[in-house]
């Protein structure tokens, strides 16, 4: 289960509209709970560690890591980091790095990206890849660069991304915003409803919604997903080097809907 969970929080929208100005830098830092129900089970964070050459192109270094809380490691320990190098430029991934240790279960994986080909190696062998694809990681901060105008006056987005030796087309629909209540105060959020091909990460009848700051730096929020038996949550608890200041309104706290619900 924690597997899945750490794949959901890692497909956030890829969306088709990049705005002008990147919004987020070298040093941000996010940190998430992971809940089933009202247990917190999990741990994620986010962090754009350094800019980096690779092959004389200018990265992006993105650490991603998943880990179940102390209590659950006795059942079922999950260390899982992943790792991407993104053209800070051109906004696609050069190198991904899969480190996965699951319970008995581990597995290491690098992958090349070589976009002018139209090719993505791992080890001996080359696999063809759609235009502009993307890896499970550099997914999120592509979609963090989206035209909020352009993304409200559309429905609904399909976005190639690489994952286990396949592709994937991932649709994503804008729902509407919300203003969500944080410790932080009230945030207003734009809605966002992922759809990715049955028998992957979602099952049929499963909904998964993302919550993303409707301001200039586009930082994920909250993800929730209805599985047969609950829900799954990614929340927002700690935030460091933003770009932007967070655009908050206390006073708005009451009318908000909370994030924790």
């Amino acid at each position: 289960m924690f597997k899945r969970l750490v794949l959901i929080f890692l497909f956030t929208p890829f969306l088709a509209f990049p705005q002008k100005e990147i919004p987020y830098q070298v040093g941000e830092y996010s940190a998430f709970d992971v809940s089933f129900g009202a247990i917190i089970v999990g741990h994620a964070e986010l962090e754009i560690v350094e800019e980096k050459l690779i092959d004389s192109t200018s990265t992006f270094h993105i650490v991603g890591k998943g880990k179940t809380a102390y209590f659950f490691d006795w059942f079922f320990k999950v260390r899982d980091v992943y790792e991407t190098f993104l053209d800070t430029s051109k906004l696609l991934p050069i190198k991904f790095i899969r480190d996965i240790n699951e319970g008995p279960y581990s597995k290491k994986q690098n992958y090349f990206f070589h976009h002018s080909d139209s090719i993505v190696k791992h080890n001996d062998t080359a696999y063809k890849i759609p235009f502009n694809s993307q890896d499970m990681l550099s997914a999120l901060f592509y979609a963090r660069t989206f035209n909020k105008e352009e993304v409200k006056k559309t429905s609904s987005f399909f976005v190639p991304i690489f994952m286990d030796e396949e592709n994937y087309f991932l649709e994503i629909l804008y729902l509407e915003n919300e203003l969500l209540q944080t410790k932080w105060g009230a945030i207003d959020c734009m809605v966002f409803k992922p759809k990715m091909q049955e028998g992957r990460v979602f099952e049929d009848g499963e909904e998964m919604k993302i919550w993303i700051t409707d301001d200039g730096n586009h930082l994920l929020m909250k993800v929730e997903t209805k599985i047969l038996v609950g829900s799954i949550k990614a929340v927002l608890v700690e935030y460091k080097e933003l770009k932007f200041p967070l655009s908050t309104n206390k006073e708005k706290i009451k009318k908000s809907i909370s994030i924790k619900n």
